[in-house]
């Protein structure tokens, strides 16, 4: 992928926001901004010898220079193309190309961490740190980055810029994420297995309940395998490692086996799991990975809903494809949407996983081949829906 410029970034993009102003400076007056910071030996020295990626912005939070460090992570060798553009285009942000004025003018640009920062230092003409979750165009680790970063108004010459300052902190914050997932999971299913197991050992239970303990205690063992097998998965993934096993599957038999499993989880209690439609199609995929992302799929619908309610899975042909759909009648705030694919975001705060959406759309889009999508309303519920070509 080339380097983003300065065209890539405002090209079809008019004057509307949803958030940050739109406006930018012209040529003619970022270059006269570039020059006079670049006169000044102090800034540029001091811009040097920041160790982490960094950036001296205009008001508009367009780059008027950047440090060595950057230009060298990033692969830029010509660093006059990327003046002008904003810190999300650089690192080519996934939501630019929605935004309709690019970097910070999106609907979801309204919790992003480093266009927060970065007005925020404007505004009060001081300083603000946030942590940003990105989704980029770039294919390293899955398309997830995590930063920390800082933004910093100061005047050089009597021209007031913002100095933004970008800590990659996506290792610890994977390690963090996947380890808390883990352990949830695995422990969830741990506990069950040690409860059934005490009531087999007190020896007092008539054949057929003892019969169905250890049929417990069989599917919970498979359970824990899984949920090992499953995070091994993710981290290959993610380093881009993942080998596809490509299989002709009956459609209803994967969908079926899948709905089984999750009817006798423990989040599935007190709910109903229903397939109300799905025709016998046999469908080229990797079998595994799909039942791992219509698994997660469900398992998150079906702690997003109350005891009582139901889940609904279907499955349609639309347009070449095979359509899965997963639907539960609750709605997902706006801001909680706009966030929902990110690695390290959770509905469920310090003691969610924040990995789920995340790794559906990671193994269904970059190696089934398909596309996620959801909506979700107050009137119609949230529907999920996977995308497999056939």
């Amino acid at each position: 992928m080339g380097e983003p410029t300065m065209n890539d970034a405002t090209a079809g993009s008019g004057r509307s926001t949803y958030f940050a102003p739109a406006e930018r400076d012209d040529e003619a007056t970022l270059q006269q901004k570039r020059r006079e910071f670049l006169t000044n030996r102090l800034a540029v020295t001091l811009l040097d010898a920041i160790p982490d990626l960094a950036a001296v912005l205009n008001t508009r939070r367009q780059i008027i220079a950047v440090n060595r460090r950057l230009l060298e992570t990033l692969g830029i060798e010509a660093p006059e193309r990327i003046v002008g553009l904003r810190p999300g285009e650089l690192i080519e942000c996934a939501n630019c190309k929605h935004a309709p004025g690019g970097c910070g003018t999106g609907r979801e640009c309204r919790v992003c961490g480093a266009a927060n920062a970065i007005l925020e230092a404007i505004e009060t003409r001081g300083s603000a740190t946030r942590e940003c979750r990105i989704r980029t165009e770039r294919g390293e680790d899955g398309g997830a980055l995590d930063l920390e970063v800082q933004a910093t108004s100061f005047c050089v010459d009597g021209a007031e810029l913002v100095m933004l300052a970008m800590r990659d902190i996506s290792a610890e914050k994977r390690r963090s994420v996947l380890e808390r997932a883990f352990f949830h999971d695995i422990l969830n299913v741990a506990g069950g297995l040690q409860g059934v197991a005490e009531l087999l050992s007190y020896g007092e239970e008539d054949p057929q309940t003892e019969a169905e303990y250890i049929e417990d205690l069989r599917r919970m063992s498979q359970q824990i395998v899984d949920e090992i097998v499953a995070h091994r998965q993710l981290l290959a993934a993610e380093r881009g490692e993942l080998e596809l096993d490509m299989t002709p599957v009956s459609v209803r038999e994967l969908v079926g086996s899948v709905a089984e499993l999750y009817r006798h989880h423990s989040v599935a209690e007190g709910r109903s799991l229903v397939v109300a439609e799905c025709p016998d199609i046999e469908l080229l995929t990797d079998p595994t990975l799909l039942r791992r992302v219509l698994g997660n799929l469900i398992k998150n619908a079906l702690e997003a809903v109350g005891k009582g309610q139901t889940v609904t899975v279907s499955v349609s042909r639309a347009d070449g494809s095979v359509r899965f759909s997963v639907h539960n009648p609750g709605a997902i705030p706006e801001q909680v949407a706009q966030q929902i694919f990110q690695r390290s975001f959770s509905t469920k705060g310090g003691s969610g996983r924040g990995i789920g959406t995340h790794s559906v759309k990671l193994l269904a889009e970059n190696y089934l081949g398909g596309e996620v999508s959801f909506t979700s309303t107050e009137t119609e519920g949230t529907v999920f829906v996977v995308e497999i070509p056939e």
